[in-house]
C-alpha cells in the first residue's frame, strides 16, 4: 500500500483515480464506490472507493477540510449531479471498506494507526448528515 497517511487522498491509488475523475462526471465515482462490492475489498479498491465517498461528500457541502485542487475544481463543476442514492451508495462504500472484509482495514489495524478508523467515522457522519 503506497500510502503516507490516514486521510482518502493520502495514498497512491486515490491519486491515479483522480485522473479518472479529472476526465469523467458522476459515473467516475458511481464506478468507483461499486469497486467496494458485496466481496471482499481489496485494498486499492478500497483506496478508491474512500476517496469516492469523499467527493460525494464534497458534493454535498460537507468535505474534509482542504480537498486536492482538482476534486474542488470537480465539485465545482458536477455536484449538482451527486443524488441522495449516490450518498447511500457512499455510506454504504464506506461501511464496506471498514469491515471485516476489507484489506485496508486489515492493514490499517495490523499498522495499528486508531486515526484511519476515527476518520470513517467522520466521513460517515458527514455523509449522513447529508441524508437528513
Amino acid at each position: 500500500m503506497g500510502a503516507w497517511g490516514y486521510l482518502p487522498f493520502e495514498n497512491d491509488d486515490a491519486l491515479d483515480w483522480l485522473d479518472e475523475l479529472d476526465g469523467g462526471g458522476a459515473e467516475v465515482v458511481r464506478q468507483a464506490l461499486s469497486r467496494a462490492g458485496d466481496r471482499y475489498v481489496e485494498a486499492p479498491d478500497g483506496a478508491v472507493a474512500l476517496a469516492a465517498a469523499e467527493v460525494t461528500s464534497a458534493s454535498q457541502g460537507n468535505p474534509l477540510g482542504e480537498l486536492p485542487e482538482n476534486v474542488t475544481d470537480w465539485v465545482t463543476a458536477h455536484a449538482a449531479a451527486i443524488t441522495a442514492e449516490d450518498v447511500e451508495m457512499a455510506l454504504e462504500a464506506v461501511e464496506r471498506v471498514a469491515g471485516e472484509r476489507s484489506e485496508l482495514a486489515e492493514l490499517w489495524e495490523d499498522a495499528e494507526e486508531p486515526k484511519w478508523r476515527e476518520s470513517l467515522e467522520d466521513l460517515m457522519e458527514r455523509l449522513r448528515s447529508a441524508l437528513r
